[in-house]
Formats: structure tokens, C-alpha cells, sequence
């Protein structure tokens, strides 16, 4: 039985769609690949567009790639080849999920138009969960449309990769439909400088707040933020990303809350803390006499960890690979008097994140999963390092396709050996 959230959903953004080729938008054929778009509509809200690669050349039950591209852009109109090289020879598919670009509105297609009426258009909302919906919505159709037709029985694996933007989808659909007794599902996940928990640009996170120290550490403090324009500029697109900030607490936006509670409240903007003094509430004015004389809370509630997968579900925690890029370092006059201070105050980064993830992860293998385990396998020995061998970090530095390529043909030919 599918994972009941993830059911709730698609129930409600997805009509049942025809088989693949009803009516490709475009096609595009060269001597390495050849592509095809589908629009899939989302309920009132236009469509996803999805890019399909080489699935003429390639037999249905080879594995499938689903590749986010890092940022929400509108599907290019007739370059659909701008992929990473390592998916050049495999079969893969493209969500071009909508998050904030503006995007053209589409025409009605249900129904008939009376004269004299104003044609009814599908109108896209930006922000948080369009894109969430985007991605059950493709993922459904590719399920539904591009299952292996070799046999009744034969299987089709789908590894899922993203960076950046598309990392935060990738890893929430790598972990939500992963079920390995499915013919069709995901079985691993690369994502790239992803962030993972948008809680931690809240400022009441606690890797928000300035470590105490003298007065003479101060600037190093300060230098000590992110330095990398790429996730400063994710940091500073929160706002465009999201609609509120209660978005930030979806799971689906934010992995690490599959595995845990976020440890914050909900706060009334972006860069407001939760903990206003009362005395602040003579400046909201927008709040209702009832709400003004509710008591604000003074601290944040406890974080404590989940059971996830729930034990009831057909989930299992996929093999995922988190790369990260390398931040440029803090000049060395700097880092003076601040050797071992960032492991017990790290700084917020595409690293910290990844981390993060690969940590709760790998808690949730070790203790919920093979904890289950033992109760009826009696030979566990092959288990060491189970959750460090599935749930890896790496620093790529400039090698990222290569060791992105190599994780991708590693269990592309394990999968062809079993």
C-alpha cells in the first residue's frame, strides 16, 4: 500500500493521461539522441512540460533517468538537448517544473466555449507547492506511461538526480516512492548543492545565531557566514521560492523533516523571529483582538526525531548520493584562534545541508530499518556499514560529472547483473 500523504496528493492534482505518444509538442532528433516534449496538465493550474530522451533507442525496461534542471525556467522552445553529458546515453526524462517564472496561461481544453463567454484559462500560482505538484503530477505520468512493455513482469528502475532548486524536489520524490517490490520505482538519488532544510534560514534557527565568544573573535564570526554566491543566492530567493513561511516546514520541501520535527515555530515573516516580546504586538496591527491577547511563546519546542519510512508503508530509504561544491575559504589571518570551532558551530551551507540529510538518513537505516531487521534475519553480518555504503556525502570540487556519471553506471550494471 502506497504511503497514504503521497496518495492524497496525486489524488489531487493528477488526471489519468493516455499513453505516451498521444500528442508530443515537439520532437527534436540528432546522431546522439532524440527527444520528444509532453505537456501534462495539472488540474486548473496549465501543465508540465517533461523532455523525453532516447526512449526509441533504448529498451523500456533499461533504467530511466529523471533529471530536475536547478532552477525553474520555462521549457525552452526548441533546444531540448541541454542535459548533463552523463545522460547522453541513457534513457531520460525531464520535469520542467514551475516554481516563480511567470509562465504563458493555457486555454481551456475541457468543455465547450459558448459564444459570447470569455474563455476560461489554467492559470499558474507561483511559489510553494506548485512545484511539489509539478513533480507528482510528471512522475505519475512517467510511471503510468513509460513502464516496461518487454514482459508482464519486467521491472524498470529510476535514478533521479537534481541540483540546486531541483535538488529539494529530487530527494522528496527519491524519498517518497521508493518502493522496491514496485516493477517501477526509484531506486537512488544524486542531488547537488541541494538545500534540504529551508527551516535554517529562519533566524531562529540555532545555526543562525552568532557563537558567544571575545570580543576579539567578533569579525571572524561575521566572516565566518557563507561566502558562496550560489547559496547566497538561494538564501536570498526564499522569498520568491515560498509563499509563507509555514512553507518551509512541508516536508516535501524540506527533507530533513521526513526524519524529524523542524525544533521551531512558525514565524510571521522571513527574517522575524517567532519569540517577539509582547511588547511587539502593539506593531501588528493586523492581528485580531483574540489572537493579540494569546500569549506569544518565549521558547522553541523540542526537536525530536521520526519514524521514517513509517513501518506500515513499502518504503525504503533509497541509495543517495549528496554532492556539494567547496565554499572559498576564509583567508588564513582569519581563521587564527578558530582551529575546531566549526565543528560545534558550523555555518549554514550547501555542505551543512548535505550533511544533515546524509545524517538523518543514515540514523533512520541504522536504527529503524535493520533494528526491524534482526527481529527475523539472523545473518546481519553483510550489514556493516549498510547506511554510510547507501547514504554518501561528497565534496566534488570540479570533478562533479565524473563522479556523478561513475554512481550512475556503478548500479546501472549491478541492476543489469542481477
Amino acid at each position: 500500500m502506497r504511503w497514504l500523504v503521497n496518495n492524497i496528493l496525486r489524488s489531487r492534482v493528477w488526471p489519468r493521461q493516455p499513453r505516451l505518444g498521444a500528442r508530443p509538442l515537439s520532437t527534436i532528433a540528432s546522431d546522439f539522441y532524440e527527444a520528444q516534449r509532453i505537456s501534462v496538465p495539472v488540474g486548473s493550474s496549465g501543465s508540465v512540460k517533461i523532455d523525453l530522451h532516447n526512449l526509441s533507442k533504448i529498451s523500456s525496461s533499461a533504467p530511466l533517468l529523471v533529471y530536475f534542471p536547478p532552477s525553474s525556467t520555462e521549457a525552452p522552445a526548441s533546444d531540448l538537448a541541454k542535459l548533463p553529458r552523463f545522460t547522453h546515453r541513457h534513457a531520460t526524462a525531464v520535469i520542467h517544473y514551475r516554481w516563480t517564472e511567470p509562465f504563458k496561461d493555457e486555454p481551456a481544453v475541457d468543455g465547450d466555449i459558448l459564444d459570447g463567454e470569455e474563455t476560461v484559462y489554467r492559470r499558474f500560482h507561483p511559489g510553494w507547492p506548485a512545484p511539489i505538484h509539478d513533480t507528482l503530477t510528471a512522475y505519475a505520468w512517467i510511471v503510468e506511461n513509460l513502464a516496461p512493455t518487454t514482459s508482464r513482469n519486467a521491472r524498470r528502475d529510476i535514478y533521479v538526480y537534481g541540483s540546486y532548486a531541483g535538488a529539494s524536489l529530487a530527494t522528496s520524490l527519491a524519498l517518497t516512492e521508493s518502493h522496491p517490490h514496485e516493477r517501477m520505482a526509484v531506486r537512488g538519488c544524486v542531488a547537488y548543492n541541494g538545500i534540504y532544510n529551508w527551516t535554517m534560514f529562519l533566524p531562529d534557527h540555532p545555526i543562525n545565531k552568532l557563537p558567544t565568544s571575545q570580543p576579539q573573535h567578533f569579525l571572524e564570526d561575521i566572516l565566518a557566514l557563507p561566502s558562496d554566491p550560489d547559496f547566497i543566492e538561494m538564501k536570498h530567493s526564499v522569498g520568491q521560492l515560498f509563499n509563507k513561511p509555514d512553507d518551509l516546514f512541508d516536508a516535501f520541501a524540506s527533507s530533513c523533516l521526513f526524519f524529524q520535527t523542524p525544533g521551531l515555530h512558525v514565524p510571521p515573516s522571513f527574517d522575524e523571529s517567532a519569540l517577539a516580546s509582547s511588547s511587539a504586538l502593539v506593531d501588528m496591527p493586523w492581528l485580531t483582538e483574540e489572537e493579540a491577547e494569546q500569549p506569544m511563546p518565549t521558547s522553541q519546542p523540542r526537536r525530536s526525531h521520526l519514524v521514517f519510512p513509517p513501518r506500515k508503508s513499502t518504503l525504503k530509504l533509497p541509495e543517495m548520493l549528496l554532492l556539494h561544491g567547496t565554499a572559498p575559504p576564509l583567508p588564513p589571518s582569519m581563521l587564527r584562534g578558530r582551529q575546531g570551532d566549526t565543528e560545534q558551530n558550523p555555518v549554514n551551507s550547501f555542505q551543512t545541508q548535505a550533511e544533515a540529510l546524509a545524517k538523518l538518513m543514515r540514523r533512520s537505516i541504522n536504527m529503524v530499518e535493520l533494528k526491524d531487521r534482526m527481529k527475523w534475519d539472523d545473518d546481519m553480518d553483510d550489514c556493516d556499514g549498510e547506511a554510510e555504503r547507501r547514504v554518501r556525502v561528497h565534496d566534488i570540487g570540479a570533478e562533479g560529472g565524473d563522479v556523478t556519471a561513475a554512481w550512475f553506471e556503478e548500479r546501472m550494471l549491478r541492476r543489469s547483473m542481477d
